[in-house]
């Protein structure tokens, strides 16, 4: 009989009844070529001679429920898409006729060169060091 823990031997004779082996080997369950042995039956009903191996098996215990799918009451936030705007760089540079290039944001003070503000109602925001400058102050 082999269990989760060694390989024991026994001898048995083909007229044993499994529950005897059972007994003997301190297991819940046996199992042979696949197949959960019964306990009622002898070891020649199945077919078991001298020099096999019987599988050992503990009883489980139950399981757990199945968690409950949760039930939303408002509907998902869809996700906020970016909005591609082509040409983009038109809007920040304006060149005049006589081919001058001027900015037409702001630079942020802190982040240096290359970092423009955003325009709001009332204040000037940098999204990178998240500066606020309001009108009255610019």
């Amino acid at each position: 009989v082999r269990s989760l823990e060694s390989l024991q031997c026994y001898e048995f004779s083909e007229e044993a009844r499994v529950e005897e082996v059972m007994e003997q080997s301190n297991c819940d369950n046996l199992q042979w070529g696949g197949r959960a042995l019964r306990p009622e039956l002898t070891l020649a009903d199945y077919g078991i001679m001298s020099e096999c191996t019987l599988e050992a098996l503990l009883a489980l215990e139950g399981g757990k429920r199945k968690k409950k799918k949760k039930v939303y009451t408002t509907p998902k936030k869809k996700a906020h898409k970016k909005k591609k705007v082509k040409l983009a760089v038109l809007n920040i540079y304006k060149v005049d006729k006589s081919e001058k290039v001027t900015r037409t944001k702001r630079i942020c003070e802190k982040c240096g060169a290359g970092t423009f503000m955003a325009k709001h109602f009332n204040r000037h925001y940098c999204g990178t060091c998240h500066a606020t400058q309001l009108f009255s102050q610019a």
